[in-house]
């Protein structure tokens, strides 16, 4: 009977299937201006970050890339967008040629697309890595709390770790000190943090990152959204064994980076993942780590995604 009515109820109301879109576009973020959402993503070249435009989260527009540093033009990872006082500031980090490391830079522009001035480097990857592998900070993400502005990203050397630290109220500088929330201490992370992904929810936070290797065999596919939570913002956090989003076999490999946003009374996940056409890594795989939404349900114990899907999905409610 229930099978029934949500095969009507589908019939009737307009559907989607992942990817919504179907191309490279890793480590993405949406944000939502007025009417419009913006995709953002690593980046495909050395012209810049990946951006899309969309009315409906279903459909996407490629747009000119936005937001490439003076100082450089390699490993430009993991962008994202917030608005705040009235500007948008655009976080990413990206391959430092001078130190060969990765560090964490913040632009400012006037519109979700751009043009972005380069304001500064809010994290170098010397300093949190003074050996001689490119492993820095990556995955910048921007907290409001009580009015005070936080980065939140990730320290790549070992010992990995999953950081927090606030911000300046004009978000050029950091404050204080950098202090830890988690680290990949659970086999199912393998090792890796990603990701940061941080909402309260009551007097609740729960610290959404993706664990595991991002690419690899099919066998051995096991990036996977995970969930932290804590009645502090600096924690102690404590990690849920149970997944947020995981690998579906033959079908979805390997999904996560997630970013999570509120449409109407809907939360969504925006994520990217592998199909199963051939290993999921580049090389083997010619669609690469595609875009893809599903829906966030917020259950007695925490966030789960309905993904990750495959098959025709009830539209977003854009109101």
């Amino acid at each position: 009977m229930l099978t029934t009515l949500f095969v009507a109820t589908m019939l009737a109301q307009e559907t989607y299937t992942n990817p919504v879109f179907n191309h490279n576009f890793p480590d993405p973020f949406i944000y939502q201006d007025g009417k419009t959402f913006y995709a953002y993503a690593t980046h495909q070249n050395g012209e810049g970050f990946q951006i899309l435009s969309s009315p409906d989260l279903v459909h996407w527009k490629r747009l000119p890339a936005v937001g490439k540093p003076s100082w450089s033009h390699n490993q430009m990872w993991a962008p994202e967008v917030h608005k705040w006082k009235g500007k948008y500031y655009f976080f990413y980090s990206a391959l430092n040629p001078t130190t060969n490391k990765r560090d964490l830079g913040v632009q400012v522009g006037d519109s979700p697309t751009g043009p972005f001035k380069e304001i500064s480097i809010l994290i170098t990857g010397v300093s949190e890595n003074e050996g001689s592998s490119q492993d820095g900070a990556i995955d910048p993400t921007l907290h409001i709390e009580k009015g005070k502005p936080y980065l939140l990203y990730i320290k790549e050397a070992a010992p990995r770790a999953l950081k927090i630290v606030e911000l300046s109220a004009d978000l050029s500088q950091t404050i204080g000190e950098r202090k830890v929330l988690i680290r990949p201490d659970k086999p199912a992370e393998h090792g890796i943090l990603d990701a940061p992904t941080l909402v309260k929810r009551g007097r609740t936070y729960w610290l959404m990152y993706s664990g595991g290797w991002f690419q690899s065999s099919k066998k051995d596919a096991c990036y996977t959204v995970l969930a932290a939570k804590s009645d502090s913002l600096f924690g102690p956090y404590t990690k849920r064994d149970l997944p947020v989003l995981a690998t579906k076999e033959n079908e979805v490999l390997s999904p996560g980076h997630q970013c999570v946003f509120q449409v109407s009374d809907e939360w969504w996940m925006a994520y990217h993942g592998w199909d199963n056409e051939g290993e999921p890594m580049y090389g083997h795989n010619k669609n690469g780590r595609s875009l893809r939404i599903d829906r966030l349900r917020w259950t007695k114990e925490g966030p789960i995604c309905d993904g990750p899907t495959s098959t025709p999905q009830l539209v977003p409610d854009i109101k």
